[in-house]
């Protein structure tokens, strides 16, 4: 016979069976060829405890640790020195309406964790960073952005001028510029590219936009005004993003409703930027505008395209 058990780690959930004669030792060498992580702990149960997988207790049966249809959670543990990047002193993270850290999450009792928004940097990439984070990948925004302008030039039926605004050369050539913002028709040719659904929740009005829609699996993204975050399930709040779930089958309808009950609490603490009339400055020549159709036509002319948000104080 065969234990069933759940496995969740860095690159999602995925199911594991584990012969019921196998030792704990089967168990972890079953993880690594699964993951390819070396070295990790494991936890189990609710509230989650760790499971003892020193090297005295790997010899043990498994089936003396009742894990059937259990969820183990993966934490790797990583020894290399931690590189830290470079740090603008200029940019600081985006916390827009001054958002507390203990609103970002909601917890899920039924699944034993919590929804979770990850924050994304605000540096005109935020939308790369959430949907190349939620897919596993590392530094995405370079691979992500060239790959959409190699797409777009693939299918000039599909993303003609009239379509793009623009030549479709010159949009490609602002797309690949690190400072350029990304948006729906992005997030459509990634849908594509990657296979996947991407279902991004607007916090001002609690609607989904489902690009890709029918495809087998999706990921969440939060979309606040001018700015795009990645929602995530987390087992523990204490845990490392890395052991995020951020991939869940389109079936799973509960999963995207728990993601709107966040962008609820989110609206409720005004944590969107209301781009019909939010006051909009050029960070290249201080030029100031209201809304987005203001910045586009500053984009257009002056081919400026870092903008953020003037707060206006009494």
């Amino acid at each position: 016979m065969k234990i069933p058990m759940n496995l969740r780690g860095p690159n999602g959930q995925t199911r594991l069976e584990i012969d019921d004669e196998g030792t704990l030792q089967d168990l972890i060498t079953a993880i690594q060829e699964r993951t390819e992580l070396r070295s990790f702990t494991l936890k189990y149960g609710y509230p989650l405890k760790n499971l003892d997988t020193s090297a005295s207790a790997l010899s043990s049966m498994l089936k003396d640790y009742k894990l059937r249809g259990e969820t183990l959670v993966v934490a790797p543990l990583d020894t290399s020195p931690m590189i830290v990047p470079a740090v603008d002193p200029e940019k600081k993270p985006f916390t827009p309406k001054g958002i507390e850290p203990d609103e970002t999450s909601l917890e899920w009792r039924d699944r034993g964790g919590y929804i979770v928004l990850r924050v994304m940097p605000d540096d005109n990439s935020c939308m790369f960073t959430a949907f190349g984070g939620a897919m596993g990948l590392e530094n995405p925004v370079e691979k992500l952005r060239q790959q959409v302008g190699t797409y777009i030039l693939e299918h000039p039926e599909e993303y003609s001028k009239a379509i793009l605004g623009d030549d479709p050369e010159r949009y490609v050539n602002r797309m690949l510029q690190m400072d350029t913002w990304g948006g729906a028709i992005e997030l459509s040719i990634l849908s594509d590219i990657y296979d996947i659904e991407i279902s991004s929740i607007d916090v001002k009005s609690n609607r989904v936009d489902k690009f890709g829609e029918g495809k087998a699996n999706r990921v969440i993204i939060l979309y606040s005004g001018i700015h795009y975050d990645r929602i995530a399930f987390a087992m523990d709040l204490s845990y490392p993003v890395e052991v995020d779930v951020t991939k869940w089958q389109t079936d799973d309808d509960e999963v995207l409703t728990k993601a709107q009950q966040l962008a609820q609490r989110l609206q409720n603490l005004h944590y969107f930027t209301d781009t019909t009339d939010f006051v909009i400055k050029c960070a290249i020549c201080n030029w100031i505008g209201q809304g987005t159709r203001d910045a586009a036509r500053h984009e257009r002319e002056t081919k400026h395209s870092q903008f953020g948000e003037m707060q206006i104080t009494d």
